[in-house]
Parts: C-alpha cells; structure tokens; sequence
C-alpha cells in the first residue's frame, strides 16, 4: 500500500514554492526599483544581499540550538518575522527604507527556511534526497511561473512594482495558517534520542569541518554564484543590451522551467548523482559563457534555457551529500549549508553588479561562467574526501 505523504511535508513543497516565486518577483522588479530611485547595479545587489549578513547571525545564534527547538515554532517564528518585512516593503521611498525591509525579511526568511529540512528528515528520513529533489522543483517551479504573472501584470495591466510584495504578503498570511493547524513533527534532536558515546558525539560535531561537509558547502557557493549572476542580469542583458523585451520577460522563467524539469526528472535521464552534480555544476557554467560570448537576441534565450536544464540537480543533490554525514543533526547542518548557499548568493550577486556597472553585462556573464566551472575541482575534492571517510556519496 502506497504510504500516504505526510501534511507537514505537503507545506514544506508549498514553503519551497512560495520562496521561488517570491524570489523570482523581486528579481523580475529590480530594474524598475532601479529605475524608480535612480539605484546603480552594485547598490541595488548590496541592499538585495542583505540576507548574506542576516544568514551569519542567524547562523551563529541558532547553529548550537536549532535542533533543540520544536519544527513547527521555528516556522511560525519564521513565517510572521518575513511576513513582516514583506509588509513594509512596498512603503518603501528610497534605497534606505528598502535595506530596512531587506533585513527584516532576510531575518524571517533565514529562520523559516531553517525548518523544511528538518522537518523532512523528522518524518521520512529515508527519503530525504527524493524530497529535497520535489523540494526544489517546487522553488524553480515557483520561480517559473512568476516572472510570467508578473510580466502579465506590470506590463500588461500596468500594476506597480509594488503588486510583488502584496502578492507575497497574501500567500505566505495563507501559508502561516496552514503550518499553525500542522501537527508538529518534534525537534531534530528527538532523532538523535538513542545512547551514543561521548566520543561518537565528539565526531559528529567535527563533520561540519571535514573535507567532504566543507567541498559540498563550496559547491553551492560556486553554484549559486552562477544562478545568482544569471537570475539578477538576465532581465538587464536582453532589455539594455539586446534590446529584446520579448526575451527579458521569458528569460527568467525559461531558466526557472529548465530547473524545474532538471530537478524532477534529472535522475531519470543519469543514475550516478555525483555524476550528475558534476555536470550540473560545469555544464551551465559553460552556457553562462555562451551569453558573453555570443550575444544574439532571440537566440540568446537558448542559453538561458539550457542553463536551467543543466543546473537544476547540483543544488539539491550538494546539499543532500552535505546533509547526509549527520542526520541526527540536520538542523545544524542545513543551517550552515544555508550560510554557504547565501554566502555565494549574496557574494556573486554583489559581485556580478560591480562587473556588470564596470565592463558591461555581457563580459560579466563570461568572467562569472569562467569562475563557476572553477568549482568542478572543490566539488571532485569532495567526492574523493566522503569517499576516504568511508561514505557513499550515491547513497543519499
């Protein structure tokens, strides 16, 4: 009989949808807040990259106790603090106000995000990467079908910028309902509740310094210094560069829609996962050079959209490895892969923006691509590393 999904796991899909929609929509509006406040390309990412100094402090407060806190509390917390920030964004006048509402959302955001995979391995530990997988399908699904409403109503029906954060208030107010009747799956320590030796707890709290945890964390820092490159100056390459606004509207849900397809069906099409997670890491590195090097409008879309579909599996396949060397302290560890995924988030996006202000989009795309497929080698580093302590990487 087909085991019956769990509630607690059907919000965590939703959670994962809401983040990639609502991401996507800031993202779709930066060039108008640009616009609007007369914001240059670096300011708008250094205000955006906010969560990179919220994901430190809440990494180093709730590191120690996240596994001592109940799921369902951490989301709560989570959902009203971002709730919160969405709120006052649109009564944004200026760059200043903006940050403002960056840092209060940055902080609710880190903290609700801190739960889905917990809570997952609370409830169906034995297919934590099938669920990681759905999980960010999910986020790039919702990251898909965003750009495409909001395309429909700012440029369309001429809705305000603004509408982005009305929209985001709405589903997660619905979101917040629906975790508050959720049974509470427990506390990631109630995993680790059977007897262990002083010396094998010693060991697990060494995983996060070894080799294996470290390389998969820079995984994610070099992959999401791609994504993030490609999300955030997609919109700019095909709109100010191309001068095609067909393509500036699509390109980001032609990346998101690759992702989605990537990520549900990526191990259909290869059964190795660290095969997998290689290519997915080189491959749309590649495709980031092609945007620098051949720059056609109407064709250029194709690398978007080939970028999304060599993408899609690195980012939940590193992040299962990751979370795979201590289950019993999966709070702890998702927390600071987090801090990895932000650090290259927020890093390459300031980053991107200093090239894209200094030597033109295109030439930014090429040099970002260059540094990405750098990461092939931290990622094989790593592989050999599970592989010394004894671990299989293919078995997450």
């Amino acid at each position: 009989m087909k085991k019956k999904l769990p509630f607690i796991i059907l919000i965590v899909y939703l959670l994962q949808f809401f983040v990639g929609f609502y991401y996507s929509s800031t993202v779709f509006i930066q060039l108008e807040l640009k616009t609007e406040f007369g914001i240059s390309s670096t300011l708008m990412a250094t205000i955006t990259s906010i969560n990179l100094i919220t994901g430190l402090l809440m990494t180093f407060v709730f590191a120690k106790i996240l596994d001592h806190i109940d799921i369902k509390v951490i989301m709560i917390t989570g959902a009203v603090v971002q709730l919160i920030g969405i709120l006052l964004s649109p009564l944004s006048n200026g760059p200043l106000m903006t940050a403002f509402a960056y840092v209060i959302s940055g902080i609710g955001s880190n903290i609700l995000m801190a739960s889905p995979y917990p809570a997952v391995m609370l409830v169906d530990p034995e297919n934590n990467a099938k669920h990681v997988n759905i999980e960010q399908g999910a986020l790039s699904f919702g990251a898909f079908v965003s750009p495409l409403i909001m395309a429909l109503l700012i440029n369309t029906f001429h809705c305000n910028w603004r509408v982005v954060y009305y929209i985001g208030a709405v589903f997660l107010g619905l979101m917040l309902v629906m975790i508050l009747m959720v049974k509470s799956p427990g506390k990631s320590d109630d995993i680790a509740k059977d007897e262990e030796t002083e010396e094998e707890r010693a060991e697990r709290k060494k995983i996060i310094w070894t080799p294996a945890f470290v390389c998969m964390g820079f995984t994610l820092v070099f992959y999401m210094l791609i994504e993030s490159s490609i999300l955030n100056y997609s919109k700019d390459y095909f709109e100010v560069l191309l001068n095609d606004t067909l393509s500036a509207s699509l390109c980001i849900s032609a990346i998101r829609g690759g992702m989605t397809l990537s990520r549900w069906f990526g191990d259909k099409v290869m059964k190795s996962k660290v095969k997998l997670t290689g290519l997915s890491l080189l491959l749309p590195s590649l495709s980031l050079m092609l945007m620098g090097i051949i720059a056609v409008p109407k064709l250029s879309l194709l690398w978007t959209l080939l970028f999304g579909i060599f993408s899609g599996p690195c980012w939940p396949l590193s992040f299962s490895m990751g979370l795979s060397l201590d289950e019993k302290s999966s709070g702890k560890l998702s927390s600071i892969l987090f801090l990895y995924n932000n650090i290259g988030n927020n890093l390459g996006n300031i980053f991107s923006g200093f090239l894209v202000d200094n030597i033109g989009v295109k030439n930014a795309f090429l040099i970002d691509g260059i540094l990405g497929a750098l990461g092939i080698f931290i990622f094989i580093y790593g592989i050999r590393s599970f592989r010394k302590m004894g671990r299989d990487p293919e078995m997450i």
